[in-house]
């Protein structure tokens, strides 16, 4: 009798340990780049990928969305791994919303925007855009070269992973657009701490 109490103990104290698993259902993921918001029994997460992991909103995914941290995760509908970080957690439903609003396009479609190159010469990766609504600072992932003067075309309204057109080398590029809407004064901030002289 003392053995099975001893055994129910350890049983316990195992449990106990284990680590809480916390699946999740996509809340939203469509026009939001890099980012997979989803729903846990315990409030929301927000999740990073790198943008192609093809994660669908609605998807069910099995695994730790509930800790922050690099998690194994399966999305079960699709079928597929998926690889992701987890950067927030237990936010609210007006909490996710206000961050949807921030980094997710419309579900209508894209808003396109151009605008030209104000600097890129210099500049890395960085590209310096001078738009209607202001400056957008963009970094250049893959695609031509792109010189200062040019005319740049795409959904460029939101932060996040996007594909755009050099109207003047009729070619494309992926950037991630890093900050949108800057005033002049902050731009120059930017381009003096990202440009060489």
């Amino acid at each position: 009798m003392r053995s099975r109490g001893a055994f129910i103990a350890l049983a316990a104290m195992v449990a106990a340990a284990a680590p809480a698993w916390a699946d999740g259902t996509v809340y939203r993921a469509q026009g939001c780049g890099d980012y997979i918001f989803v729903g846990t029994a315990t409030g929301f997460s927000v999740l990073e990928s790198s943008g192609s992991s093809g994660v669908k909103d609605g998807d069910e995914l099995r695994g730790n969305v509930a800790d922050i941290g690099q998690p194994l995760l399966f999305d079960t509908t699709a079928g597929r791994s998926v690889f992701a970080r987890v950067a927030e957690l237990n936010l609210t439903r007006a909490e996710v919303t206000q961050r949807i609003a921030v980094r997710c396009r419309a579900p209508s479609g894209e808003v396109v925007v151009s605008g030209y190159v104000s600097r890129s010469t210099g500049c890395g990766n960085n590209i310096f855009l001078n738009t209607p609504k202001g400056y957008a600072i963009l970094e250049r992932i893959a695609g031509g070269a792109v010189a200062d003067g040019d005319t740049l075309t795409g959904p460029l309204d939101q932060p996040g992973r996007v594909t755009v057109e050099d109207r003047q080398s009729h070619s494309t590029l992926v950037v991630f657009v890093k900050d949108v809407w800057l005033s002049k004064s902050a731009v120059a901030r930017k381009m003096t701490a990202a440009c060489q002289r």
